[in-house]
């Protein structure tokens, strides 16, 4: 066994972070982490400045990468490509792999697929993890100019799909609670309540799964949807609340498998947007959890699966 490396552990938790949002995967961040690890520890420390700066280079460069591995698997992959989902045990339980917060929300990281390869490395290391534009140009090679360029492309395109105001805590979870009350009663007007005038739907089957093909919009669209399948629901599907990527969502077990992931984007207090992963790859490290609703017993699923 490869004795630790105290240096390296103490920064593994940030190059956790920076390795899954600029992938979206972490089974390709785990990867990337141990090959930075192996050429952390081939490296002449005594020319290594700043072991923090080094490693992010590291991190950076093989993530760049590794990228262009993700487009090519993404140009023929079956539906809707959705980041593989950070699943907290349980709502008011911090994150015990990975920070998460609204800078790693499912959104936002919906938002960075849109993003070349150096335009996202840019503004993560700029704006998530606070490196000076001199430290960027150091990491991608580039110059100062450019990687100010990059960044200011990128927050472009972010605040074109980002909305400005976020909702608080409790009115997410306020809302994704009764949305899942309204799935499992059928109540139409109960779901139209929590959801935006023009909410859309996103669902990832990769093939593997069941799952809208296409992007369902408009609230009309997508309550219908999810009744239609609440209805048709097996009774002993399970739902448990977690958080996904830090904001309120569920997970459903059927036949002790973890078979989907709903996340929530909450805009001026209505959901705007929802996101189904079910893709079974996708869920493979989604552990159940013993955190539930306030009613123990199982309930329909609104699982997006089509009607």
């Amino acid at each position: 066994m490869r004795p630790r490396d105290d240096t390296f552990e103490a920064h593994r938790a940030e190059l956790e972070r920076l390795a899954y949002r600029m992938l979206g995967s972490l089974a390709d961040a785990d990867d990337v982490l141990q090959d930075a690890y192996l050429r952390w520890s081939g490296a002449h420390r005594s020319s290594v400045r700043s072991p923090r700066d080094y490693l992010a280079a590291v991190v950076t460069r093989l993530c760049i990468d590794r990228r262009q591995a993700i487009e090519e698997r993404k140009k023929t992959y079956i539906g809707q490509w959705l980041p593989e989902p950070l699943v907290d045990p349980g709502r008011d339980e911090p994150a015990r792999r990975l920070e998460t917060a609204e800078s790693v929300s499912m959104a936002l990281m919906v938002v960075l697929e849109s993003l070349s390869p150096f335009e996202r490395a840019a503004y993560l290391l700029r704006r998530i993890f606070d490196f000076g534009y001199d430290e960027v140009a150091d990491v991608l090679g580039k110059t100062e100019v450019a990687c100010r360029q990059l960044v200011s492309r990128a927050e472009a395109r972010i605040q074109e799909r980002r909305p400005r105001f976020q909702s608080r805590g409790e009115d997410a979870e306020r809302l994704t609670t009764t949305f899942l009350e309204a799935c499992t009663t059928g109540d139409m007007n109960g779901l139209l309540a929590v959801l935006a005038t023009d909410a859309a739907l996103y669902a990832d089957g990769g093939g593997k799964a069941l799952a809208a093909l296409a992007p369902i919009h408009g609230a009309d669209r997508v309550a219908r949807f999810f009744l239609g399948i609440a209805r048709k629901a097996p009774e002993n599907v399970e739902i448990r609340a977690v958080r996904v990527n830090g904001q309120p969502g569920f997970l459903a077990r059927h036949e002790g498998q973890v078979v989907q992931v709903l996340a929530f984007d909450i805009v001026d207090g209505r959901i705007g947007t929802i996101f189904a992963i079910r893709n079974p790859e996708k869920l493979e490290r989604v552990a159940w959890t013993t955190s539930s609703l306030s009613d123990p017993s199982s309930r329909r699923s609104p699982s997006p699966t089509p009607p």
